[in-house]
């Protein structure tokens, strides 16, 4: 009986490896849901407190080396515009999926050393408006793309323009998510250099004027868009609070069936293995 037992077993582990030269697999089918495309226009500020360093290297630089690598990573569907503003505002680049094109309007800012004094933030709504009404004019599939603006600043407005900016904004359902950044102790601003050391502005009595993240402005217009703040104290929070933002807005269009294909090799040798194991000591 042992021998007829034995001669079973062993039969047991050939079978099991034949089977599994035979490469079995196991076919499951699974739901997989279809993310939408995002249409993200960024407001950055680069007045001339963005240029504090009581973040390293300084408020402007680290808002752009974050935004670079926000670029760099994203889906290849999804579009990026860049809109600055100070005193004034520019439309660097229109929605585009190219991320190149965004990294060099990029690198552009991180080089220029104009001082364009102010925070015009309405202005700066105004031109992002300006850049989806123009995607929608020469692309008009474009409206079924999510958009929503993403305003990097430090503090509060200084331009008359923003109570009609934020009423055009809610007439056309788009949210402004804000993100403030700035230490809780603040900086000097930085104005001008000589001899290759900063030259920092200064207040009547010839004291360093210290820039500190105003909230209040930032707050509202999230509140009155439907959008959310987000407080960058150290710059380090800038990469989540991008993340969570095209979390909360990426919408699912659907979902599409795929067939996925499970290797069931391993679990046949490692169960030859434990019958050759088990005729052993037997």
């Amino acid at each position: 009986r042992g021998d007829w037992g034995n001669y079973f077993m062993l039969n047991l582990v050939f079978g099991a490896m034949i089977l599994a030269l035979a490469h079995p697999q196991l076919i499951q089918g699974k739901m997989v849901p279809q993310a939408g495309k995002l249409d993200i226009v960024f407001l950055l500020d680069t007045s001339p407190s963005m240029r504090a360093t009581d973040i390293e290297p300084s408020r402007l630089e680290r808002a752009l080396d974050v935004i670079g690598t926000f670029t760099r990573k994203k889906p290849p569907q999804d579009r990026i515009g860049l809109v600055s503003f100070s005193g004034g505002s520019l439309i660097l680049s229109y929605l585009t999926e190219n991320a190149n094109n965004i990294l060099f309007y990029l690198d552009y800012l991180k080089q220029d050393t104009t001082i364009s004094p102010g925070t015009n933030i309405g202005r700066a709504l105004k031109n992002g408006l300006t850049v989806v009404a123009k995607e929608l004019e020469t692309n008009p599939a474009a409206a079924q793309n999510k958009r929503v603006f993403i305003l990097l600043s430090d503090g509060e407005d200084h331009g008359q323009e923003l109570e009609t900016a934020v009423l055009e904004v809610k007439r056309q359902n788009l949210k402004v998510h804000t993100v403030g950044i700035g230490s809780k102790e603040g900086g000097p601003i930085p104005i001008a250099s000589s001899d290759g050391e900063p030259v920092f502005l200064e207040d009547e009595n010839g004291n360093k004027v210290i820039t500190r993240l105003d909230e209040k402005t930032l707050r509202w217009l999230a509140e009155q868009t439907g959008g959310q703040f987000y407080r960058s104290l150290t710059g380090q929070e800038l990469g989540h609070a991008f993340a969570e933002i095209v979390l909360k807005e990426r919408e699912i269009q659907g979902f599409k069936k795929i067939v996925e294909y499970y290797d069931l090799y391993h679990e046949v040798l490692l169960g030859a293995l434990g019958i050759f194991l088990a005729t052993m000591f037997l």
